[in-house]
């Protein structure tokens, strides 16, 4: 039996959100999953995510909406989003519709199997990957290669935002991050306080349209290698 799922979504300047959460829902509610979608939306200056959110939240139950003026940050998103949760398990998704429902799907039903956590891995042998630049792919590969060679953390994209949770063990977390450096923060602090039972699913990735991507490596990389040593010291 699938475990009741909440979805976290942080939304920042995210055009297509509305058909990113519409074929989500209809894709849940064909395999008549128990779930609730948290969204977090950054508001700035001639923006309109707050309105179409309002209005998805009116039309469907299952959503809730936490909607903050100014950019506050995908990792304040993502912690405002674990403190909201009331399910099971927990997903963490992009709102840039970047994954396929169906492959979300497959994430939410391992978790069923006992997991801490379960991994979508943009780079397992049946995985495919589109439009993902070759800075941020180089950069990618070598902080997953720092991971497991500190750690021994078998994981192979253990960067990707993409993962669902035990929601218990993630609620007890004290997380320190202030950028995208939280998706590697998370599964860290959690391995090393001994949650290891962990697998990965093989997804399809759409990573859009690199003109408008949200991640800036000068600035996010040192912050993920600060956390990966600050993890290390800690084990």
């Amino acid at each position: 039996m699938t475990l009741p799922c909440s979805i976290i979504i942080p939304v920042y300047r995210e055009p297509n959100i509305k058909n990113t959460i519409l074929e989500l829902i209809d894709t849940l509610h064909k395999e008549n999953f128990e779930f609730e979608i948290i969204l977090i939306v950054d508001c700035i200056k001639n923006d309109n995510m707050d309105k179409i959110v309002k209005t998805l939240t009116l039309e469907y139950n299952e959503i809730k909406s936490i909607i903050r003026e100014g950019k506050h940050g995908v990792a304040d998103a993502i912690k405002t989003g674990i403190k909201n949760t009331t399910k099971e398990t927990t997903l963490i998704v992009m709102g840039d519709g970047s994954e396929r429902p169906a492959n979300l799907i497959d994430l939410i039903s391992k978790m069923s199997k006992d997991y801490d956590m379960v991994f979508a891995n943009r780079f397992a042998n049946h995985s495919k990957i589109k439009s993902y630049p070759i800075k941020k792919l180089i950069a990618n590969r070598f902080c997953n290669f720092i991971i497991r060679l500190f750690f021994n953390f078998k994981s192979q994209d253990i960067t990707n935002a993409v993962k669902i949770y035990n929601t218990k063990i993630l609620k007890d977390l004290v997380l320190d991050s202030q950028g995208f450096e939280i998706f590697v923060e998370i599964p860290l602090k959690l391995f090393v306080n001994g949650y290891q039972n962990f697998t990965e699913v093989s997804i399809f990735h759409d990573a859009g349209d690199k003109n408008f991507s949200k991640f800036n490596l000068i600035a996010e990389g040192p912050r993920y290698f600060k956390t990966i040593l600050k993890c290390f010291f800690q084990k």
